[in-house]
């Protein structure tokens, strides 16, 4: 990857030699992120490992925003692929909570006289993703009691580290906090 002189990236594939290099390989970032996203999105989609999809959907605008920023800077159009899936992914599960959620009123409002039944539509409301992980991992504070900050400041932290999983924040917060 180059800069030119008016300030686009481009891919340099000459050499010193004048040669042109055939085997220009994407940057050690690009490559992790495709490995994350296949590890931890298409492959468990594929062979339906559905709680690893489970965990990690609270990570997938952190990765969207991740695969975007890397697509500005070097215009790679597989990027723009994984980005279109990821997004793709993303609306699959919201429409999954929102079925999930809908069977689950539909059962306990069941009217014995099948007269009506009323249901309506509106958009989920989603907070920051190192709450909804920590609802996830200690359970959602009863109302007197609060979020532990400090908590809420290491997962924050964890969620820094661009190749970090729920399972991984899962583990780290049991171990320092839990056992």
């Amino acid at each position: 990857m180059t800069i030119h002189l008016t300030g686009n990236n481009g891919d340099n594939k000459l050499t010193l030699t004048g040669k042109i290099n055939s085997n220009v390989k994407p940057s050690y970032k690009i490559s992790e992120l495709k490995k994350y996203i296949l590890s931890n999105y298409i492959i468990p989609l594929y062979s339906e490992q559905w709680h690893i999809i489970h965990n990690n959907k609270i990570l997938i605008d952190k990765t969207i925003s991740r695969a975007s920023e890397y697509h500005k800077i070097y215009k790679l159009d597989e990027l723009s692929v994984y980005i279109e899936l990821l997004h793709i992914l993303k609306i699959l599960f919201t429409k999954n909570e929102m079925i999930n959620h809908l069977e689950s009123k539909i059962s306990q409002t069941y009217d014995k006289n099948n007269i009506i039944n009323m249901v309506y539509k509106t958009t989920k409301i989603q907070i920051l993703p190192e709450y909804e992980i920590y609802n996830s991992i200690l359970g959602k504070p009863t109302k007197p009691a609060t979020y532990n900050e400090t908590i809420i400041k290491d997962i924050q932290i964890l969620l820094l580290n661009p190749n970090t999983t729920y399972d991984k924040i899962s583990e780290n917060i049991h171990d320092k906090y839990i056992n």
